[in-house]
């Protein structure tokens, strides 16, 4: 029997045979797959959470999520160091871009595991055939999120559908418009009636019609902006973001949390809302936790990315409740200021009437290291479990200040945006994670990664395109009366004559920031330079920051570097070379 033995895009080695039971994917790690293993009950399954598991090594470590989210408006560049993704280095955005090279592996290497299953499965004794249509139908609808996510990222990309087992350089890259038909016949075909995929997954994590739909419209949507673009990806996008709205409920047991607070709620990963999650666990070998939190394949480290330096405050220690700051991705001014509304007219108003904001960023920290960074000094009256820092969002008055210094317990960190720093400014807590079990551990939480409310977005921006306005006002709605504060509500509405692709891409910040979603909808919307330039703010070395008398570095080089080719991602220099060339470069790199 025949090893597999992958090289160029074929790629690596793979792990994974697997098997399920009620609660979660459960992975047998193995260090090769062979061919005759796949036309097995057990092979075939195995692969298929073979390319479950391969998604975590995608999205939930900080190099996918740098990937995704960095060099937006967004996001600027946090204390941590990265991958040149935030500010567009020239000296890190090339051909041996680490984390490019990475993802292309991991992207190729899931895609070769899909396609050992679609081509084994014919060849299955021992299962009934509802369930290895199941597992065909999942398998497709993953191929196509990887290739989705190549094709968005790199252009035009090879395009591989037969599973490869002989080493081989005979590879080139694809046009566009062969890669999105792939995508999409693998989604139509997952749609099937006859053949499809469930309803509802069987266990959490797993893809069901209701991410094939949500998907399907979210690559029409996309196709539509690209140079493979067909006359009806708008009209289809809506139609299958709206087929899934109509049916979420009595179809697919899917609708929309009422509290945006409950969206991120720990524990409710697989809530109703969620429609794709990559799932994690406590058990360190599904999970890749790892006590020094140093990037292992598999974890989450998402609860790590958005946090600043609170443990640097007067009286504040690092803690497991309010976890390790990594610093990758530091909040930008827009994204901030995207909650106010231009119907609260004074500051103390700003931010009050959207709740995201103050359900979805954290902005106070309490005591928890009396006497910690020169806390004795600043603050000798500090009482565990009393106020240690409040990042305010408006600047105080001086009375206001006063009022907060003579307070009985001493004065506490007020900062305010004059004040946000690189260290110091409020950030997403989507993610946290307090249950972990030391401070320094990846999260153990499941990662959402598609919602039922971006599904109408996408059928809000489609039908703005299609010239139904009014019905695009009203999708937009119903997502913002879920955020409204109570008896607001109608100053959450808005009307025909706000929508425009500048408000829908405000919207989905408001709604999506921080969910690998962001750099995609730049590009596709022809916004990524100009929104980069307008809204990073320049880097400075030094400036004023919250804790009194101290400085710290702010804003990031992106506006400045930020290129047009930037609107793809640099091809691997392995692949040009493994190929000979027959793998060319995107435009503007080296």
């Amino acid at each position: 029997m025949k090893k597999l033995l992958f090289t160029g895009t074929a790629l690596a080695l793979l792990m994974a045979t697997a098997g399920c039971d009620k609660d979660t994917l459960v992975e047998d790690p193995r260090s090769v797959l062979v061919p005759g293993f796949f036309g097995t009950p057990d092979g075939i399954q195995a692969g298929l959470v073979g390319v479950y598991s391969g998604l975590r090594n995608i999205t939930a470590d900080q190099g996918g999520s740098n990937f995704m989210s960095q060099g937006t408006d967004e996001f600027m560049r946090g204390f941590g160091a990265s991958d040149g993704f935030e500010d567009y280095n020239a000296g890190q955005m090339s051909s041996t871009n680490g984390t490019a090279t990475n993802l292309w592996n991991a992207f190729y290497g899931n895609i070769n595991t899909a396609n050992g299953v679609l081509q084994y499965a014919g060849t299955v004794q021992g299962l009934a055939p509802a369930t290895v249509n199941q597992i065909v139908a999942e398998t497709k609808v993953l191929r196509a999120w990887n290739y989705f996510y190549l094709v968005q990222s790199f252009g035009d990309v090879p395009l591989m559908l037969k599973f490869v087992d002989t080493p081989t350089k005979d590879i080139t890259r694809a046009p566009l418009a062969e890669v999105y038909n792939a995508i999409i016949t693998d989604l139509n075909d997952a749609l099937s009636p006859t053949t499809g995929i469930s309803n509802t997954a069987a266990q959490p994590g797993r893809v069901t019609r209701a991410t094939a739909l949500h998907l399907l419209a979210k690559v029409h949507l996309t196709r539509a902006t690209t140079t493979a673009r067909a006359s009806d990806d708008y009209a289809k996008a809506a139609q299958f973001a709206e087929e899934l709205i109509r049916d979420a409920s009595g179809k697919y047991n899917k609708g929309l949390e009422t509290d945006p607070a409950q969206v991120f709620a720990e524990g409710n990963e697989n809530g109703r809302e969620v429609l794709m999650n990559v799932q994690f666990n406590a058990d360190p070998v599904f999970t890749g936790i790892s006590d020094n939190g140093a990037g292992g394949a598999g974890q989450n480290q998402t609860n790590f990315l958005f946090r600043v330096r609170y443990d640097l405050l007067p009286n504040m220690a690092r803690s497991v409740q309010y976890g390790r700051p990594f610093g990758r991705l530091g909040s930008t001014p827009y994204l901030l200021d995207s909650y106010k509304l231009a119907s609260e007219t004074t500051p103390r108003q700003w931010r009050t009437t959207d709740t995201r904001y103050a359900k979805w960023f954290s902005t106070l920290w309490l005591v928890n290291g009396i006497g910690g960074n020169g806390g004795t000094a600043f603050n000798p009256r500090a009482v565990v479990g009393d106020t240690a820092a409040w990042y305010a969002g408006r600047e105080l008055t001086a009375a206001e200040q006063t009022r907060i210094n003579n307070r009985p317990n001493g004065r506490y960190v007020v900062g305010t945006p004059s004040t946000y720093t690189t260290n110091f400014s409020p950030y997403i807590n989507k993610y946290d994670d307090a249950t972990r079990a030391a401070v320094n551990n990846s999260s153990d939480r499941p990662l959402i990664f598609y919602r039922l409310s971006e599904t109408y977005l996408i059928a809000a921006e489609a039908n703005m395109y299609l010239g139904n306005t009014a019905r695009a006002v009203d999708q937009i709605n119903v997502i913002r009366r879920r955020a409204a504060a109570p008896g607001r509500t109608a100053q959450m509405e808005i009307t025909s004559s706000q929508l425009n692709i500048d408000f829908i891409l405000d919207e989905r910040t408001r709604e999506l920031c921080g969910e690998f979603t962001r750099w995609y909808d730049l590009v596709r919307t022809g916004k990524l330079v100009e929104r980069v330039q307008r809204s990073v703010p320049a880097y400075v070395g030094s400036k004023p920051a919250p804790i009194p008398g101290s400085t710290d570095q702010y804003g990031s080089n992106a506006a400045v570097n930020i290129r047009p080719f930037h609107v793809l991602r640099p091809i691997p220099q392995q692949e040009i070379d493994r190929t000979s060339g027959k793998i060319t470069q995107n435009p503007g790199y080296n």
